[in-house]
């Protein structure tokens, strides 16, 4: 098989105009997929193929949402989207504002110098410029005092004795956003946390690798899931549950890491797979990892396709699994310590209105809405849900900021947003704060993530 990039996108032009289920599923909320039915529409009307130039700005719609029902299609368009850039290169802009750790760096250094010229329109002009950022994006400002330094400062970072007598303990990942332009929202985690008699630890970390991985940079994804990985197995070795604050890098540790993990020789080994037939987990929402039950297909027919062959192959598959298994959602956490008796349940009467918007990446991990359960065990909190499978805000990470994609990223969210605006809350709740970014650009109503809600009720005092 050939694989160009050219000819990996054009494999998942020809599936998906064979199919045709996303023509009109995705029409309203995915940029990836009307434009390639309309490629492949004007390819058979023209009678004129599509051009390698076309099937390059193709793979650059593609936002990892998660809401298309082909994971294989995602893997696709991720491998030639990479493949585009290991021949092409990466854009200096791009490789920029992928960094989120590092631009929180460059815009508090010198006192918070950065965030003061963010303020002046001609110099955040500029640096919108260069960062190929289009002018009209609101950007938040780096905390001076990030959760790092918090973290440090609180004695978060030093790990207890691995004797822990069955104390719940939890590795705390905060996300970059959370990190260094919302800390409040990490330190919120942490009080309730604490207030449940869980241990927190904050342990060394980097970005989840989603942002350089949307982009086609494997390498740099690769160098941080790598990282990460060894993190959070020794986090594991030492009796910490790790917990995700952020969906996205939930959905990266819970879904993305493991990711053809199974059709690894390693865990062929491990489960009983042998020459003649490949072992498949057949896995549901509730399976525990010892629940698992498996598939036999013969090795002869699918070994050139169940393969282990993704962005992270090269990392220790049976790490990758067990870091998916033993990772938490931070309201899918609190939510089994509800339900298993563990939680302080005693919150003060809240007289508010709150809208609850569950974002891609929470109803990607299969786990229901735990957030929305949890804020309704404040008395008096009138909670409402978004509902709807494929409203999106529209923000996509970095990409909504991009200036090419700026304006088609307000209208995938306009569906959305209407709707927001029909419902009138008092305080509008996400956990993404991706999706806060957009709700700060298009709509008027307070914002704040569930677990500042939920910490803020023991004291009775919310946004």
């Amino acid at each position: 098989m050939d694989n160009t990039p050219e000819k990996i996108i054009r494999s998942v032009v020809d599936q998906c105009a064979d199919c045709e289920q996303c023509r009109e599923m995705m029409a309203d909320v995915c940029p990836f997929f009307p434009r390639l039915y309309q490629l492949f529409d004007q390819e058979r009307d023209e009678s004129s193929l599509i051009g390698s130039r076309d099937l390059r700005k193709l793979v650059d719609l593609c936002n990892f949402c998660g809401l298309c029902p082909c994971p294989d299609i995602r893997a696709r368009i991720l491998k030639a989207k990479s493949g585009f850039v290991s021949c092409d290169g990466m854009p200096v802009k791009t490789k920029l504002i992928q960094d989120v750790e590092k631009v929180s760096k460059y815009l508090n250094s010198f006192h918070g110098l950065g965030n003061v010229l963010m303020r002046n329109r001609l110099s955040s002009g500029l640096f919108k410029e260069l960062a190929g950022v289009h002018r009209d994006r609101l950007l938040p400002e780096a905390s001076v005092k990030n959760f790092p330094f918090w973290a440090a400062k609180t004695g978060l970072c030093q790990k207890h004795s691995d004797d822990h007598s069955g104390k719940l303990r939890v590795a705390l990942f905060a996300g970059c956003t959370s990190r260094y332009f919302f800390p409040e929202v990490a330190r919120a985690a942490v009080r309730f946390l604490h207030k449940n008699q869980v241990e927190v630890y904050y342990p060394p970390q980097k970005c989840c690798s989603m942002p350089p991985m949307l982009e086609g940079d494997s390498t740099f994804a690769g160098e941080l899931a790598k990282y990460n990985l060894e993190q959070m197995t020794d986090c594991i070795k030492s009796g910490y549950d790790l917990v995700c604050s952020c969906p996205t890098c939930g959905y990266m540790f819970k879904k993305l890491l493991k990711e053809k993990a199974c059709y690894s020789s390693e865990y062929q080994e491990s489960v009983g797979g042998d020459e003649t037939f490949i072992l498949v987990p057949v896995e549901d929402s509730d399976s525990k990892p010892e629940q698992i039950r498996h598939r036999r297909v013969h090795r002869s027919m699918y070994s050139g396709i169940l393969r282990d062959d993704g962005v992270f192959s090269h990392l220790d598959p049976l790490k990758r699994i067990e870091v998916a298994e033993k990772t938490f959602d931070l309201g899918q956490y609190l939510l089994g310590l509800f339900r298993s008796g563990k939680l302080d349940a005693g919150f003060p009467r809240l007289k508010k209105k709150v809208l609850y918007y569950p974002p891609c990446h929470t109803r990607e991990q299969n786990m229901g809405l735990p957030y929305a359960d949890l804020l309704r065990q404040v008395p008096g909190l009138e909670v409402q849900v978004v509902e709807g499978a494929y409203l999106c805000c529209g923000m996509a990470g970095i990409m909504g900021c991009k200036k090419e994609f700026y304006h088609q990223s307000l209208e995938m969210g306009r569906p959305l947003m209407e709707k927001i605006r029909a419902m009138q809350p008092d305080i509008l709740v996400t956990e993404c704060l991706s999706c806060r970014l957009q709700f700060m650009q298009t709509l008027p109503f307070v914002q704040s993530h569930p677990i500042e809600i939920l910490a803020g009720a023991y004291i009775g005092t919310i946004v």
